[in-house]
Parts: C-alpha cells; sequence; structure tokens
C-alpha cells in the first residue's frame, strides 16, 4: 500500500509537469518596443538563420520614438533589427525591449545585444553583391534573410555591439548629439559597430561595415522549467527502480 501510494503520486506529479510544459510550449511570450535608429531600420522577429514573416516595424527618422509589440516569441526566437547609414554626422541605435510575458527586459547597451557587421563579408555572402553597401539603402527582407543563412554557418560573424562612454539616453549627463528620446529607458546606450576598433563609432560619417543586423534572442519560457522538472522527475524514478 505504501509502495502504490509513492506511485501514485508520483505518476501524478509528472502528469502535472506534462500538462504545464504543454501550456507554457504553446503560450509564447510578448515583447513591447521603443527604439529609434539613426538612420534608417527594419525590425523583424525571426529564428537562428531567417526572419519570419514580414517586418514588424521600419522607420527612418530618428527624432521619432517607435513603439510596436510583437507576439508569438519564443526561447528559440530572434529580435532583428537591420540598420542603414547616410554616414554623415552620426549614426547609432537606442531602444528599450521589454518582454511583458515574463516581465524582463533588453535595453540595448546590455550584453544581451550582438550585431552582425554584414558589410564586411558582403561577396563571401554573396558575389553578386557589390563590395562596398552603398550609403543609405536598407537591405531586403530576402538579403537580411541571406546574410542570415550564412551567418548559421559562421557564427562568429556576430560581436559584441559598440558603445562610447556617455553616449547613452540619460537626462542629465547625456553627451550625446541626439539628446534625450522619449519613451526610451533612460539607462539604454546608443550602440552601432566600430569599424575603426577605436574612437567613438556613433559620431562622424564612416563606414563601419554596414549595412548592419543587430539581435537579442529569446529567453527560457516556463516550458524549460518543465523540462528540467520532468527530466529530474525520470531520473528518480530510474534510481528507485534500481534500488
Amino acid at each position: 500500500m505504501h509502495t502504490k501510494t509513492h506511485r501514485t503520486t508520483r505518476t501524478a506529479t509528472l502528469t502535472a509537469c506534462l500538462v504545464a510544459l504543454a501550456a507554457s510550449t504553446a503560450a509564447a511570450d510578448i515583447w513591447s518596443v521603443n527604439m529609434t535608429v539613426d538612420n534608417e531600420f527594419d525590425a523583424y522577429k525571426g529564428t537562428v538563420g531567417a526572419t519570419t514573416g514580414a517586418a514588424v516595424g521600419s522607420g527612418n527618422d530618428w527624432t521619432t520614438t517607435y513603439n510596436f509589440s510583437v507576439s508569438g516569441m519564443t526561447a528559440s526566437d530572434y529580435f532583428y533589427v537591420a540598420t542603414a547609414s547616410d554616414r554623415a554626422t552620426a549614426q547609432g541605435f537606442l531602444g528599450e525591449f521589454n518582454n511583458v510575458t515574463q516581465s524582463l527586459q533588453f535595453n540595448t547597451g546590455t550584453s544581451a545585444w550582438e550585431v552582425f557587421p554584414v558589410g564586411k563579408y558582403l561577396q563571401l555572402i554573396d558575389a553578386s553583391w557589390p563590395a562596398t553597401w552603398p550609403a543609405s539603402v536598407m537591405p531586403t527582407q530576402g538579403e537580411v534573410d541571406q546574410a542570415l543563412a550564412w551567418a548559421v554557418s559562421n557564427p562568429s560573424v556576430w560581436i559584441a555591439p559598440a558603445e562610447f562612454t556617455d553616449w547613452d539616453n540619460r537626462a542629465t549627463g547625456n553627451a550625446t548629439i541626439w539628446g534625450t528620446r522619449p519613451g526610451i529607458d533612460n539607462s539604454a546606450e546608443w550602440i552601432w559597430n566600430n569599424a575603426r576598433g577605436t574612437g567613438n563609432p556613433l559620431f562622424g560619417g564612416y563606414n563601419h561595415d554596414e549595412f548592419l543586423i543587430f539581435r537579442v534572442a529569446g529567453v527560457p519560457t516556463p516550458g524549460t522549467a518543465g523540462l528540467l522538472a520532468l527530466a529530474g522527475l525520470t531520473a528518480i524514478r530510474r534510481r528507485r527502480r534500481r534500488a
């Protein structure tokens, strides 16, 4: 009777884990986005090697804070921001990204972000592409997908974005030429790529290997916890059977 009770309890717990896992897997996260780019951007949801669906946001006016929400974000998804620059005066990307479902925030300037300087690898990706990407020309979604697919086999192209001291979104102490952008967290920092390797990559027109693709990964969903719990219960059952 004692053994049967333990067996029943373990089975009920295992069933509960499976139910929770199925529910959490089906319920993907919702993100809210507040961002701007100097000069232009298209934003996408996607997998590790391609965008998914049409652009979820776009803009070409850094004085505007663009606001939009993204639904259906899973742990294996990425949020991509493709950018272009006119290579004059200044260039940068600033944003506040909130996983509303899990109460998490990923501002630009945190270690969660990566950048792929596509302009550095143009003819390796496609020999028909120009040796230098033209200024003020946004890549098409197809070109973004082509670059992402190539990067799957060359993951080292994803690097940490460049920043510069005091080029952030604070109301006081902000050294940028953009001032404080409304609707974006004050702790967010302007980021870009730095093809020169030194100096301020955000100020002064320069080809920083544009076009650029920035990305931030989806975070573990409650389903991950369900899988770990399931694995733990399975291990316990195996050990007790051996005993």
